[in-house]
């Protein structure tokens, strides 16, 4: 069976003007739930006809029909299944050869100004909901209930920058899926399953290693945020092991914050794969899917795994996706 790579790419200008093309040179897209940013570049000719209901018209450089702020959306399959896999915004154009079109998700809406202010009791629902207001993000409804008796944003901070203090300060893993605003707690999220095969719809996957609990050596840092901001420390596991620093709220005690911190070891120290593989661009994934992996040859490996990042690129030569996992489920 033979398919088609293809896509759809729509630009809407400010003045509700769009543009839409199906050929590029390259389309590069790259999500991952641990970072706030999200980007897109997309490469196309230099020069292009205009179309207008039919009728070819005149030919223009295409560097100059878009600008920066206008709206883009993506979609990339086979034949006629496509699926959107980025909407944002242009934040630059460079006037190369062939042109390219830099992107940004929805955090382009906040690199603006964020007027400072001061909270004496408050929650992150509601700080958050602060620094996005104003535009048409979405936020999700996985906001921890963190309240807090003091809480302030500086002045000369940009809303992204605030936000970005926000993930920083209270270990939040904070990312845009689309025009939804996910700021939660890492691995909530559940956007669906997908099943893969290993030597059947994969590509690659010598980046994909399989190690056993035994040999893992970690080592919990557990930081409890108390509601007045002050923060107390607890480390456990290995003392010598790789150091993943968590963040826990609405604790009671120290002793609390060591079990709870022991529970989490289980989630990283597992038998199992870590790393990537490379596959088409079907199966459609994004983050915050559960991959179902299975291994014809080891039986033994099967399992579930978290996806945290995805890098889909489509050019000439195809469609690929480098899907990455971190915990076993």
């Amino acid at each position: 069976m033979y398919v088609k790579l293809n896509g759809h790419i729509e630009i809407e200008q400010a003045n509700g003007r769009k543009v839409t093309f199906s050929t590029w040179h390259s389309v590069e897209i790259e999500l991952d739930m641990f970072k706030i940013n999200s980007s897109c570049k997309i490469k196309i000719p230099t020069i292009a006809r205009l179309q207008a209901k039919g009728i070819a018209g005149e030919n223009v450089q295409t560097a100059k029909q878009f600008n920066r702020g206008d709206k883009i959306l993506v979609k990339l399959g086979y034949d006629d299944q496509l699926e959107t896999e980025f909407v944002g915004f242009i934040s630059r154009v460079n006037f190369a050869s062939p042109c390219e079109i830099e992107c940004e998700g929805y955090e382009f809406l906040l690199r603006s100004p964020c007027e400072t202010k001061t909270w004496t009791k408050t929650n992150m629902k509601e700080v958050i909901q602060y620094i996005i207001e104003g535009t048409p993000i979405e936020l999700s409804d996985h906001v921890p209930e963190v309240s807090f008796t003091k809480f302030i944003i500086p002045a000369n901070m940009t809303k992204l920058e605030a936000l970005q203090m926000v993930k920083e300060k209270y270990g939040m893993t904070i990312f845009f899926d689309g025009q939804m605003l996910y700021a939660g707690l890492a691995y909530v999220l559940d956007n669906g399953l997908v099943k893969y095969r290993l030597g059947w719809n994969t590509i690659k996957d010598n980046d994909l290693k399989y190690r056993n609990a035994d040999d893992v050596s970690l080592k919990i840092k557990a930081v409890w945020v108390k509601p007045d901001n002050t923060k107390l420390e607890a480390e456990v596991g290995d003392p010598k092991g790789n150091q993943r620093t968590l963040f826990f709220y609405n604790v009671s005690s120290k002793e609390e914050l060591e079990k709870l911190a022991k529970e989490e070891i289980k989630k990283y120290k597992y038998s199992g794969y870590e790393g990537k593989i490379t596959t088409f661009l079907q199966p459609f994934v994004k983050p915050g899917m559960k991959a179902e992996l299975q291994d014809p040859k080891y039986s033994e490996r099967n399992g579930t795994y978290y996806i945290t990042k995805v890098t889909t690129k489509a050019d000439k030569s195809g469609g690929r996706r480098a899907v990455d996992f971190t915990i076993k489920i």
